[in-house]
């Protein structure tokens, strides 16, 4: 147990207290667009709308941090990893392989609690949103929970093993997941067809969770179900490209 918690901290020092690319790209520039577009370019809007904007666009920025960490801060992680030969020498510790795996998936939902929180509290602080702590306590929990199949993409895009495609994939995966899910937009803003195709994302279905907790409504299943096929989806895509590369090094070795 010792073992474990020693790599968790080590995990924790390496990967979100000296990772300044976490704090910028996770919690500041989501912070920043959402002072921008709920405080700053509102427009002539009354109050009344103005405060479930600032609270339907909190929802969005949430989910919009969550996904730049889980996708973009984790695939990197992961081949630098690599490419440093840090996943090599944990090999050699006596630390169960899935004790290892587990360490890190804490901090990456740690990394994303943190994101959560903060622009929580930005909303707080600088446009004065009022919620039950129940309330906010159910919201950040669903948001790590379902941000789970996201983790997954970031792992299965550092398994490239390449920073040229790996970058690639981030752009081509992470922004567009943004923009079709509306966490940028509104989705009524778009083609009838392109809302078809955004309201399939793991990230609409976590939108929809969120905002149904927000406003103390029931949650639909279909968004849990919608979830749960995206988890099990990439997780068998996951374990399926980790058995093809080791089938592979064993060919080559």
């Amino acid at each position: 147990m010792s073992s474990f918690i020693y790599q968790v901290q080590i995990n924790f020092k390496r990967i979100i207290l000296r990772n300044k690319r976490f704090f910028f790209f996770d919690v500041v520039l989501p912070i920043f667009f959402y002072v921008l577009y709920s405080k700053i370019f509102v427009g002539n809007a009354n109050q009344a709308e103005l405060k479930i904007w600032q609270l339907n666009y909190l929802i969005s920025m949430i989910i919009y941090g969550c996904l730049l960490g889980s996708t973009i801060t984790v695939a990197n992680t992961l081949l630098e990893d690599q490419t440093s030969h840090f996943d090599t020498l944990s090999r050699l510790t006596p630390l169960p392989r899935w004790k290892y795996y587990l360490s890190r998936v804490i901090i990456f939902l740690l990394l994303n609690l943190i994101a959560a929180v903060g622009i929580c509290i930005t909303g707080i602080f600088i446009n004065h949103l009022s919620l039950p702590i129940k309330t906010w306590s159910f919201i950040i929990l669903a948001t790590l929970i379902g941000t789970i199949p996201l983790i997954l993409i970031g792992i299965l895009i550092s398994l490239s093993g390449n920073p040229a495609t790996v970058n690639l994939l981030n752009n081509l995966v992470t922004f567009p997941l943004a923009i079709l899910s509306g966490l940028w937009m509104p989705m009524s803003a778009m083609p009838t067809w392109v809302q078809s195709i955004g309201k399939l994302t793991p990230t609409f279905q976590l939108s929809k969770i969120d905002k149904a907790l927000l406003n103390s409504k029931a949650i639909d299943n279909s968004s849990i179900i919608g979830i749960t096929i995206w988890f099990l989806v990439l997780s068998v895509g996951t374990l399926l490209v980790m058995k093809y590369q080791k089938n592979r090094e064993l060919t080559f070795a």
